[in-house]
Parts: C-alpha cells; structure tokens; sequence
C-alpha cells in the first residue's frame, strides 16, 4: 500500500509540472483589426512576401505602416514584383497580422 502511495504521489507530481502544449493546426486564426487570417494564409503570404519583395531590396517590417499604407503599398508595387491578385492579397494578409495599429 505504501509503494501505491509513493508511485501515485510521483505521477501525480510528474503530471503537475509537465509543460502543457498545444498544438499549432492550420485552423488556428490570427485577427487584425481589418479581417481574420488564418495560420495557413499568414504563412503562404509571408512566403510570397520574402520570395518576391526582396528581389528589388530590404524586406521592410510589417509594423512599420498601418493595413491601409499596406495596402497602397502593394497596389504600387505588386505590378512591379509581378504578382497575381491572389499572391498580393497572400502578401497583405502576412503584413496586416502585424501591421501598426491605424
């Protein structure tokens, strides 16, 4: 009965200090101020982002303009980078996730 006593108290120590994960699914969501994005869309836009943008030069942080500067900016330079419609919204939901507040 004792040995039961000790092995319950150990497992149950050993539980209590186990580190609880989650897990990252691409269900999970990111919210801006402007729309939802998925796990999934942040990091196909965020691949698309750092392919094409740094071709012509510096990657620039996200945080350094608001979603609407965002938004002129790629209506800029998205023809220039070639990109399709569907490619410069991937890109403007990467950078609106963690875009400067408006």
């Amino acid at each position: 009965m004792k040995k039961f006593i000790v092995l319950f108290s150990i497992s149950f120590i050993v539980f209590a200090c186990s580190h609880k994960t989650t897990s990252s699914t691409s269900s999970s969501v990111e919210k801006t101020s402007s729309a939802t994005v998925s796990h999934t869309q942040f990091m196909e836009g965020k691949a698309v982002f750092e392919a094409n943008c740094q071709k012509c030069h510096k990657l620039k942080e996200p945080a350094d303009h608001t979603p609407e500067q965002w938004s002129k900016i790629l209506d800029k330079m998205a023809p220039k980078a070639k990109l399709t419609d569907e490619q410069k919204q991937q890109v403007f939901n990467f950078v609106s996730v963690n875009a400067k507040s408006s």
